[in-house]
C-alpha cells in the first residue's frame, strides 16, 4: 500500500509518499480501507518532534481518518467489515491515518454519520473531540454564557463555534480576515472579531458592555494569556487547548485573583479511547441532525502530503484532508 511516512523529523519536505506493507488486524484491531485522512497541528508536532511520540521513525504520521472496514481481528465484536467508519487518536503510540490502509484498536471505530462524505467524516475526528472535551468536559459552558473562540476559522476553532452555537451559548470568536469572519457566522457566531483590524481585549469589553466573557478557547496560551485575563468575567474560565510558541507562560497573578480566574487545560487525550470515541458517537448524532457540520477547507491527495502541510502553517479555513 501507499502511506506518508517520515525517516527523520523536520520540515514538510522529510514527508515520503512510498510503499510499505499493508498489515493485518491483529485480537481487538480493525483494518480500514482509508478514503480520506485530516491533517492536524499534532501530525506536524509529530513531524517536528515537537511531540515526541514513543514510536520513532520510520513511521506514518497522521491522527484522524475515515474509510470502510476491510478486516476484524480476533474478538472484535460490534463492527464488522463494510462498515463505514470514522476515528482519531493514531500516530502516537502506532501507525497513523496517512495512508491507503490503517490499523485501529476497535474501540476508535465510531460509524461514520448518513449523508456526509469520507472527507467530512475525517474532518470531524480530532477538531471536534478538542473543542467538546476544552468546552463542554473542562468548561462545563452552560445555556446563556458568553464563550470567545480563538482561531475560529480553524478546524478546532470552526467545531467550537459550531459546539457553544448549540449549547445556546453567546459566541464571540476572532478571525484573520472579513471572509472568514462571513464563514464563521454562518457557523454560528454571534460577534465576529477581526484580529488584524482591532484590538480585541477592547472590542470584546464593547460587546460585552465591559463584563468580560465567561469562556475563553485558547489554541495559544503562551503568546494570549494576560490579554486574556483582561477579556473575561469574574468568574471566568479559560480553556488552554494548545500551548504556542514558548513552553511556559508567566501568570498574572494580581490579575487572576482579582477576577476569580480559572485557568484550565484540554487533551481530548486524556478521554481514552472509549471516552474518546463516545465523544465522537455524540458529535455523529448531532451531524446527523444537521445540528454540527464539518467544515472542509480544502483536498488534497494523500501524495501531496508536504503541500497540504505547507497550507497548514499558513492562512486557510476550516479542515485540511488527503485523499488516498
Amino acid at each position: 500500500m501507499k502511506a506518508v511516512r517520515i525517516h527523520e523529523y523536520g520540515g514538510p519536505e522529510v514527508l515520503v509518499y512510498e510503499d510499505v506493507e499493508t498489515p493485518s488486524p491483529g485480537p481487538g484491531q480493525v483494518l480500514v480501507s482509508v478514503r480520506a485522512a485530516a491533517v492536524n497541528p499534532i501530525d506536524v508536532a509529530v513531524r517536528s518532534n515537537s511531540f515526541p511520540t514513543p514510536r520513532q521513525p520510520p513511521k506514518t504520521i497522521g491522527s484522524d481518518g475515515a474509510g470502510v472496514v476491510e478486516a476484524v481481528g480476533a474478538d472484535v465484536t460490534g463492527v464488522a467489515s463494510g462498515d463505514e467508519v470514522f476515528f482519531t487518536g493514531l500516530g502516537v503510540g502506532s501507525e497513523g491515518s496517512y495512508a491507503e490502509y490503517a490499523l485501529i484498536a476497535a474501540v476508535q471505530a465510531v460509524p461514520k454519520p448518513a449523508g456526509i462524505s469520507f472527507e467530512e467524516a475525517a474532518a470531524l475526528g480530532l477538531a471536534f473531540a478538542t473543542a467538546w472535551y476544552g468546552l463542554v468536559r473542562r468548561a462545563a459552558l452552560v445555556a446563556g454564557e458568553t464563550v470567545l473562540v480563538q482561531g475560529a476559522a480553524g478546524g478546532v476553532g470552526s467545531a467550537a463555534v459550531q459546539l457553544a452555537h448549540a449549547r445556546s451559548a453567546r459566541v464571540l470568536a476572532t478571525v484573520g480576515s472579513a471572509a472568514d469572519a462571513a464563514r464563521v457566522e454562518q457557523l454560528g457566531a454571534d460577534e465576529t472579531i477581526d484580529r488584524t483590524v482591532v484590538d480585541v481585549a477592547t472590542e470584546v469589553k464593547r460587546l460585552t458592555e465591559g463584563k468580560g466573557v465567561d469562556v475563553i478557547l485558547e489554541l495559544v496560551v503562551s503568546a494570549n494569556l494576560a490579554a486574556d485575563l483582561g477579556m473575561i468575567a469574574r468568574g471566568g474560565r479559560i480553556v488552554g487547548i494548545g500551548g504556542g510558541p514558548q513552553p511556559t507562560v508567566t501568570i498574572p497573578t494580581g490579575q487572576a485573583i482579582a477576577v476569580d480566574a480559572s485557568l484550565l487545560f484540554a487533551s481530548s487525550s486524556n478521554a481514552g479511547r472509549a471516552g474518546t470515541a463516545e465523544v465522537l458517537t455524540e458529535v455523529a448524532r448531532l451531524v446527523e441532525q444537521g445540528t454540527l457540520r464539518p467544515v472542509v477547507g480544502r483536498v488534497y491527495p494523500l501524495s501531496q502530503a508536504r503541500e497540504a502541510h505547507e497550507l497548514l502553517a499558513g492562512r486557510h479555513f476550516g479542515k485540511i484532508v488527503l485523499v488516498p
